[in-house]
């Protein structure tokens, strides 16, 4: 038999899956804001949100082994017999910059994790049939402070690149610091390969830059869809797949820094492999989270049922008079 709900072909007799998952409450009556907070609540958020607070914890951690670096440099000096008040106050400054340093690296980490933990109970609430887009505006937040540095950054490397070019081709570039020899080449071939060489930096620097910027431009887009699906109640399935892809990037760099780094310093190789498993859980949530956009505006049809075939009437035969044979 056919389910009349869902179309698909079960035993006779036998119950379809849709009559027991239709059994489950919905999060939300919408059901564009049920699918935002089904994927905001599955495991793939809980475990997003375990991974980037050891990611933070891990940031801690490294501030505690730099200190402990920092005793043992401090018995090396008291066993070479070198002035144990000035290296104690060298590694006490040291020490307070380094804590100091690592606290505020770890503050995007922290908040990353934060924002998580917020989407995530606000999914999972069923005080509401809307949620709080608090987490979503902390991700966002974070992420326009990145798009704001990368440009900055941009601008003053690729600048600093274009005002040097700028002095090789005005002869104003100190070219007499290199004491003049150019390795038997003279003072236009010199400029030629310093214009060569800067702009081939700046070409690199700002291709990668690019990408990097579009990261967070399309990361912010992804956001204001979803944070206007909760506003809206209307469906919206756009999820930027150079977002998704590029997570998978990432990913795959941490796994290889975390390879490298492993038989030097364990503590940065794990830190690597769980920033890496991070970026692949989220790519992971976009994608479930596109798909169930997907089946909110494009639901699924039961087919049509097959039409019995009947077969047309047949004409009954003349009646036969007697004595006639009877007709072929």
């Amino acid at each position: 038999m056919i389910c009349p709900n869902c179309g698909r072909e079960i035993p006779d007799g036998t119950i379809c899956p849709c009559a027991l998952e239709a059994t489950a409450l919905p999060l939300s009556d919408n059901p564009a804001v049920n699918a935002l907070k089904t994927t905001g609540s599955s495991g793939l958020g809980l475990a997003l949100a375990v991974l980037l607070s050891l990611s933070a914890l891990l940031a801690i951690f490294s501030s505690l082994g730099t200190s402990q670096a920092l005793d043992n440099l401090y018995y090396y000096a008291y066993t070479a017999g070198l002035d144990m008040d000035l290296i104690l106050s060298m590694m006490s400054y040291s020490r307070s910059s380094a804590v100091a340093s690592a606290v505020l690296g770890s503050i995007p980490a922290i908040l990353a994790a934060v924002a998580a933990w917020v989407h995530f109970g606000t999914c999972r609430s069923r005080d509401s049939g809307n949620i709080s887009t608090a987490g979503l505006t902390i991700y966002k937040a974070l992420a326009y402070i990145s798009l704001i540095g990368l440009c900055l950054i941009s601008l003053l490397v690729i600048g600093g690149l274009g005002l040097a070019i700028f002095a090789v081709v005005a002869a104003s570039f100190p070219l007499d610091s290199f004491g003049g020899q150019f390795g038997g080449y003279g003072q236009d071939e010199a400029q030629l390969a310093l214009i060569i060489i800067f702009a081939t930096i700046a070409a690199f620097f700002a291709f990668f830059m690019a990408l990097a910027i579009g990261y967070q431009a399309g990361l912010i887009r992804t956001i204001n869809r979803a944070k206007a699906v909760a506003a809206t109640g209307l469906a919206d399935s756009r999820v930027s797949n150079y977002v998704i892809g590029m997570n998978y990037v990432l990913a795959g760099c941490c796994i290889v820094s975390g390879l490298f780094s492993l038989f030097f310093s364990p503590l940065s190789a794990i830190a690597s492999f769980v920033a890496g498993a991070g970026w692949i859980l989220a790519s992971l949530q976009l994608s479930r989270y596109r798909k169930a956009m997907n089946l909110v505006l494009f639901p699924p049809v039961m087919p049509p049922m097959p039409q019995p075939v009947y077969a047309p009437p047949q004409p009954e035969p003349a009646p036969q008079e007697e004595g006639q044979p009877p007709q072929a």
